[in-house]
């Protein structure tokens, strides 16, 4: 199973969150609740980038609005190196991106079919960011993807998106109820989504398997619009690995990435036939991205 990337996200509108109490205790439970509450503020973002992906496995088109907002606090500043070594760490959920997931709405794409569009707001600083590297923007989409799929329980297809060139959101951006705080508290006190239940301790050691890390890819197509010349993959290789380790196999309609080290094997589909005689792959160290070009059959 996929390993998930925890993320921090502010709750949704305080209406769905309320609880219903005896009629004695209505004071009561209100001033708690007020003692308790998070300070927060309604805000409304700007639009940044708008994504379009399908689900799994009707292929619904899916569009998400990356949105920005200074309410929203900046995630730590690291290093390219750094985020490889935190994503093939023991616990990759110690780097936490602050976004607010919107509640899913109907709108119609450019042709006027009704489409499903989600708006996730971020920090414009970190936006800056994931808009000019390759690393933090497949990143950062495949975090937005986990989000959208563990807070709505649906599955979206993480290799089919394309990032609009002419337009920044689909339909009006909404208000986002935002908490006040700052990345300090959402790193050290935001607790994950999904926390595995502690098993009981047995008397008997009982020794498992070390897990296998993943790699992160992505597969797009170019160009992104009109007709189809080639396939895209793109893996992410850490400097661990080495490239004599690695064994890369190309069918007419299926990738496999195998790996010697302590990796999972990447092995999928492709959308379209390719040409495997004339394939490229090329690993590129300095910033650590195998690509692979796929030259498809008319």
């Amino acid at each position: 199973m996929k390993k998930s990337i925890t993320l921090d996200i502010d709750p949704t509108i305080m209406e769905k969150n309320m609880r219903i109490v005896k009629e004695n205790s209505v004071e009561e439970e209100f001033n708690k609740m007020l003692a308790d509450a998070v300070p927060t503020q309604i805000v409304k973002p700007r639009p940044g980038f708008c994504v379009k992906t399908f689900t799994k496995p009707d292929s619904k088109k899916v569009f998400v609005n990356v949105c920005l907002t200074e309410a929203i606090p900046c995630p730590r500043d690291i290093t390219n190196e750094e985020l490889m070594q935190i994503l093939n760490s023991e616990d990759p959920s110690s780097y936490r991106v602050p976004m607010s997931i919107g509640e899913g709405r109907i709108e119609q794409d450019k042709s006027g079919a009704p489409v499903t569009v989600y708006d996730v707001a971020v920090n414009p600083d970190f936006f800056s960011k994931i808009e000019k590297d390759d690393l933090f923007q497949t990143f950062f989409l495949t975090v937005v993807f986990e989000g959208l799929q563990d807070k709505y329980q649906f599955e979206l297809d993480m290799q089919r998106f394309t990032i609009l060139k002419n337009r920044k959101s689909i339909g009006t951006l909404q208000s986002h109820r935002i908490q006040i705080r700052d990345v300090k508290n959402c790193e050290q006190k935001t607790k994950p989504l999904i926390e595995e239940i502690q098993k009981p301790v047995l008397k008997k050691t009982e020794v498992s398997a070390p897990k296998k890390k993943q790699f992160i890819y992505r597969l797009r197509r170019e160009p992104p619009t009109g007709e189809i010349k080639y396939l895209l993959a793109e893996f992410m290789i850490p400097a661990s690995v080495d490239l004599k380790d690695l064994n890369l196999e190309i069918g007419e309609d299926r990738l496999v990435l195998a790996s010697k080290d302590n990796y999972e094997s990447v092995d999928f589909f492709l959308p379209c036939s390719v040409d495997q005689d004339i394939v490229d792959a090329e690993l590129n160290r300095n910033k650590d991205m195998l690509s692979v070009k796929m030259p498809i059959i008319n």
